[in-house]
């Protein structure tokens, strides 16, 4: 590293204000993680929570350092000045592999072409291009940038996706549960009341709403009923300052319910961190299902279910009710990535 870039170049728009200046040019070894969610998706935000609680914990000796969303190209113009042959690049995981979310996908194939001399890491991610002529068309164009970069490796959080990314992309593969399982929280012990729905509305909805209104009048017989969703709408951004603030909030929300309906991967993984009886539908593409059944089924208290008949519904939800919630261990499950970062 230059004199010049230690002594007079100031950090890029967008490095995480907590990012001390002397960390960008002293002597460490280096996590820059890119993709870092400024948009009100609490699930993307637990999980960059998730990755910067992970990588301090177990790695001390880096210095961690957060790229945000809106500042891809800033970043990767800065890293590239002070990155190191030790040091590794990050994307942020989630759910936005794919043709879905194409502006994080594009800044995802940004990253990965830029440090192709890097040790490089797409994070826990599920995966889905769509089954049409764009869904295919991006991905050719991801399978062209991910294979510039001969260091890469991609990890996914579930089944269906560790065996797509093998068949699709030339790269190493790690296989891991979602980031946010790898938190230790103590759960609160709240006073519960009512039932809360946590309802997707976008792209990936798939439960039926005439269904979800019978569903909510008879949850009625249990206590008060609320609806939300993991993506708020009563802000626009939520910036790393902030991130923190919002996820316990909604770890409150989901702790003081006695039951918790939900379309959202998160959602339910914030009913595991909490202990709160959750029943879980699916999406558009499978991530909830496929997470519930390569990791979670061993939790008496979550249950994932295809049926949308209230009729049939109503014996599962008493049975969670009545449950006392159990626990499973998954840190053993996360020590490939450990390993990747040891090595």
């Amino acid at each position: 590293m230059s004199e010049q870039i230690r002594n007079g170049q100031k950090p890029a728009k967008g490095i995480a204000p907590n990012v001390e200046p002397d960390a960008l040019y002293n002597d460490k070894r280096k996590v820059f993680l890119f993709g870092s969610p400024s948009y009100t998706n609490i699930g993307d935000q637990a999980i960059a929570y998730a990755e910067e609680k992970f990588i301090r914990n177990h790695f001390p000796y880096y210095e961690y350092i957060e790229i945000m969303d809106y500042a891809t190209d800033e970043g990767i113009d800065f890293v590239k000045k002070i990155i190191g042959k030790e040091d590794i690049v990050c994307f942020t995981g989630g759910g936005n592999l794919g043709s879905l979310y194409l502006d994080i996908e594009e800044d995802r194939r940004k990253v990965i072409s830029a440090f192709k001399d890097y040790k490089t890491i797409s994070m826990p991610q599920s995966v889905y291009f769509e089954p049409t002529e764009k869904g295919q068309r991006e991905k050719r164009k991801s399978q062209e940038a991910y294979g510039s970069n001969p260091n890469l490796t991609i990890c996914v959080r579930e089944s269906q996706s560790l065996e797509f990314v093998k068949e699709t992309f030339n790269a190493n593969v790690l296989y891991t549960p979602d980031m946010v399982l790898s938190l230790k929280i103590e759960p609160q012990d709240l006073k519960r009341d009512g039932v809360l729905f946590v309802l997707r509305a976008d792209k990936e909805k798939v439960t039926d709403e005439n269904f979800v209104s019978e569903l909510m009048e008879r949850a009625a017989n249990i206590g008060p009923v609320d609806r939300t969703d993991t993506v708020l709408s009563e802000v626009d951004t939520i910036d790393y300052a902030d991130r923190e603030t919002y996820f316990m909030k909604m770890l409150h929300r989901i702790g003081s319910r006695k039951l918790v309906i939900t379309d959202r991967l998160h959602a339910m993984i914030f009913s595991i961190i909490t202990r709160t009886p959750c029943l879980v539908f699916g999406n558009s593409y499978g991530k909830a299902k496929h997470s519930y059944t390569d990791w979670l089924s061993g939790l008496n208290f979550i249950q994932y279910t295809d049926k949308q008949d209230p009729d049939e519904l109503e014996p599962l939800i008493a049975r969670l009710l009545q449950t006392e919630p159990n626990e499973i261990d998954l840190s053993e499950d996360f020590q490939v990535l450990r390993d990747y970062f040891k090595s």
